[in-house]
């Protein structure tokens, strides 16, 4: 599987929209910007067609160092997680 980083993403846009390739930058930070602010609100983000970024929560939990077999506490945390949507999942797998 071939990774895609950022710039690709942009060249890419920008090759299919016809805008500046700064433009795109510019929205792509405020968009990866803005879904970060949400997430830090505990506010679920949802792209229609694409899917939803939400919080995962992991309550506090006792773990065992493997070494020393000492017992630690491991907080309460939370989590980003992403889940596609339909749409997705469909384009996926028809290869589209």
């Amino acid at each position: 599987m071939k990774t895609i980083r950022k710039e690709e993403l942009v060249n890419r846009v920008a090759e299919h929209t016809r805008l500046s390739k700064t433009t795109i930058w510019r929205v792509f930070d405020a968009v990866i910007e803005e879904i970060a602010k949400a997430l830090a609100n505990h506010e679920r983000v949802h792209i229609a067609r694409f899917g939803t970024f939400d919080l995962r929560h992991y309550p506090e939990r006792m773990g065992v160092h493997p070494r020393t077999q000492e017992i630690i506490p491991y907080p309460e945390r939370y989590a980003p997680s992403f889940r596609s949507s339909l749409t997705l999942k469909r384009r996926i797998r028809e290869g589209k």
